[in-house]
């Protein structure tokens, strides 16, 4: 699990969008955008309220003149790619926009965040993780489990005191493994708490790892696998193991100065007791304080702050892990939707957990939420094209792609569960299966995923807009209304389209897999219709196939 260091966790909304700068430019098009006819299209007429999608190899969207009373739509380009691709699916693009009755060239506004695009090197590292057992559940011996095996024996059970050597990834690569010596200093129902015996000075108190071992028994436990499933058991001792290290600590040596610290994580191989340097058996990893390593400052109240949040989300990989893998003899679920579940699980933790629970913030919807999902997803919507929904596998780790897995999979709830605040049922189906990203979205939904996709897409702009309504209900989120949310911190909503009044548009740039870009058209009272082009790059050729490339397409009023 990745987040931004800092020294003590801040407020839930005093995090949503910070940095972020908003700014304008403008520019200009010509009379005719591409060299593709648009003359034999008819044009989309649609009521108030309504969208409709169109496959972008039409390349064209023509808008019909507007009443007396004017019109305003929402246009949307996007790459609907679902497929995984080494090195994610993106391409080029050309968006034209004209109107045949103007024949002056008008300016069009465009307002952005400047947000990191670069890597996250914690975020890195879970990447890197996810690709890892993918290909590690493609070996053979995957498929060697055998349940009944341990379901034969008497439960072994861990005592406090007792000794144990684990083997710890040594590096950011995880190509390399160091010994972890540790003792158990908290033996729950469900949960077996480790504690490395060369812990740093200022570490954990008992009282701190009592306390989160019961907040497992009691509430992180129950809300993972009533929405996961259940872990395996592959080493029959009835609890998961968690070991906190500074061998975690290690795997972000400069933390301080790259405002990133991994905070835990777990790994397939320790389910896979053939393979090399497992540890045989449900483990995952949490950090320690360091208060006094200038290189990577973790303070106890950071460590502590964060033990609950990275429970609830590795022990979610793990579920996934055994339930894909191991039940299901499949492979491991790819990167986007199984970090999508983790943030939702945090999610849960937020609405779940009672606030008696989480003393040192202001709720537990601060603890679970307030440092990963929401400002993640304020991050991606701030400029989603810039950021994958369906990041590469060899993806080097951004927290606006965890933005958008967060919301996909958070939508998705809204619209396809029993109980759309919780979800519970949807997200247990997508783990317990063998399909995998793209293709266990359709069959769990009964929805075309380049659908899904166009209408999230859309959602994230129309969602609770003033005076917008439709009658699907499917371009909103239900749980959330995420412009009040920024309303309430004296914050502009972070996806602000570009818009145009004229129809004159111009932009190049990229669709990358599940994101795309947003557009305002804006037609005054009885002006005359508008066409929108999307080409390639090179402005003759439609956008090619691979990409899935849609075009969305709502009467906004």
């Amino acid at each position: 699990m990745e987040r931004t260091h800092v020294n003590r966790s801040i407020s839930f909304f005093g995090l949503l969008c910070s940095g972020l700068i908003i700014t304008g430019c403008g520019s200009g098009t010509e009379q005719n955008p591409s060299g593709i006819d648009c003359s034999g299209v008819n044009p989309t007429s649609l009521v108030v309220g309504a969208h409709t999608i169109i496959d972008a190899q039409t390349a064209c969207a023509r808008i019909p003149a507007a009443s007396s009373q004017g019109a305003e739509y929402l246009y949307l380009a996007l790459s609907t790619q679902g497929e995984v691709t080494d090195g994610g699916d993106s391409v080029g693009y050309s968006l034209r926009g004209s109107s045949p009755a103007v024949a002056a060239v008008a300016p069009m506004t465009r307002a952005f965040s400047r947000v990191a695009r670069t890597s996250n090197p914690a975020a890195a590292f879970h990447a890197r993780l996810r690709e890892r057992e993918r290909e590690l559940s493609r070996l053979p011996s995957a498929a060697l489990f055998d349940q009944s095996r341990t379901l034969a024996t008497a439960v072994v059970r861990p005592s406090v005191g007792d000794k144990r050597t684990f083997k710890v990834c040594a590096t950011a690569q995880c190509d390399d493994f160091v010994q972890s010596s540790a003792t158990a200093q908290i033996v729950g129902q469900r949960v077996a708490i480790f504690l490395d015996d060369t812990v740093p000075p200022g570490g954990y108190a008992p009282a701190d790892l009592a306390t989160v071992g019961q907040l497992f028994d009691d509430h992180l436990y129950p809300i993972d696998t009533t929405a996961f499933g259940h872990e395996s058991d592959i080493d029959n001792n009835g609890v998961v193991v968690v070991l906190l290290t500074p061998r975690v600590n290690q795997l972000s040596p400069n933390c301080s100065a790259d405002n990133s610290v991994i905070l835990g994580y777990f790994f397939g191989l320790d389910l896979l007791p053939s393979q090399a340097n497992s540890n045989a058996g449900e483990v995952f990893y949490g950090l320690v304080p360091d208060p006094n390593n200038s290189a990577c400052d973790i303070s106890k109240s950071f460590a502590t702050d964060n033990l609950a949040p990275v429970f609830i989300h590795e022990f979610q990989h793990m579920i996934s892990f055994g339930q894909h893998v191991l039940t299901r003899q499949g492979s491991a679920e790819v990167t986007w939707l199984n970090e999508g579940l983790s943030h939702f699980a945090e999610e849960l933790g937020g609405r779940q957990v009672p606030d008696a629970s989480c003393p040192d913030f202001q709720s537990c919807a601060d603890e679970f939420l307030g440092n990963g999902d929401i400002p993640n997803a304020f991050t991606y919507l701030a400029d989603p094209e810039s950021f994958f929904m369906i990041e590469p596998g060899s993806s080097q780790g951004s927290l606006g792609e965890r933005g958008a897995n967060w919301l996909f999979v958070r939508w998705l709830a809204d619209h396809f569960a029993i109980d759309t605040v919780l979800g519970t049922d949807l997200t247990r189906k997508l783990d317990a299966t063998s399909l995998l990203g793209s293709e266990n979205v359709t069959a769990q939904t009964g929805v075309d995923f380049s659908t899904l996709v166009s209408e999230w897409q859309m959602a994230n702009y129309l969602d609770d807009l003033p005076g917008f309504s439709e009658p699907t209900g499917r371009l909103r989120y239900k749980s959330w209304n995420f412009r009040a949310l920024a309303s309430a911190n004296g914050l502009a909503y972070p996806l602000i389209p570009d818009s145009t009044m004229t129809g004159a548009y111009q932009h190049d740039g990229f669709l990358r897999a599940g994101s795309g870009r947003h557009v305002r058209i804006i037609q005054p009272p009885s002006a005359g219709g508008v066409d929108f082009v999307l080409t390639a790059s090179d402005s003759t050729m439609t956008v090619p196939a691979s990409a899935t490339p849609r075009i969305g397409l709502v009467r906004v009023r």
